[in-house]
């Protein structure tokens, strides 16, 4: 192994630090956007649908939602573009599966806006719980207008 003496070694260090020190700091990039509704309970008779629309985005927005339940396991996700003054709804209805069947269910939706530098104030948002059989809203949650 060849021995460097300390002159070298301190202007080796210096020349990988110039080198780190220059690489360019992306400060105007903000992470995802993220918003959570409070759980609902839904009972089998019942869907959770979460809507969505861009009110000043003119180029569109990204958006990343899903159905969360109390475990923390994703129950329905997706990914859409908003274009400005479309209104999106996703709907979760709750269907027969493997493991106990639990009258009720906690639910809860999550939204992430994944478009850079959008504010969460551009996404009006609500989130109903209505019964299949006669469309009635049990439940409505919603932003206040801007």
């Amino acid at each position: 192994m060849k021995n460097r003496n300390l002159p070298t070694k301190l202007t080796l260090l210096f020349a990988v630090l110039l080198t780190l020190g220059t690489t360019p700091a992306k400060a105007d990039v903000l992470p995802p956007v993220s918003i959570s509704f409070a759980p609902v309970g839904l009972t089998m008779d019942q869907t959770a649908r979460l809507n969505l629309i861009n009110i000043n985005v003119a180029n569109g927005m990204l958006i990343t939602w899903r159905f969360i339940d109390a475990s923390g396991f994703t129950l329905a996700q997706s990914t859409v573009t908003l274009p400005l003054g479309k209104i999106v709804s996703a709907d979760f209805r709750r269907t027969v599966g493997p493991g106990p069947l639990y009258i009720r269910a906690e639910v809860r939706a999550q939204i992430e806006i994944v478009t850079p530098n959008v504010p969460s104030e551009s996404l009006r948002r609500s989130l109903e719980v209505f019964n299949n059989d006669t469309g009635v809203t049990t439940v409505c949650m919603g932003g206040a207008a801007p």
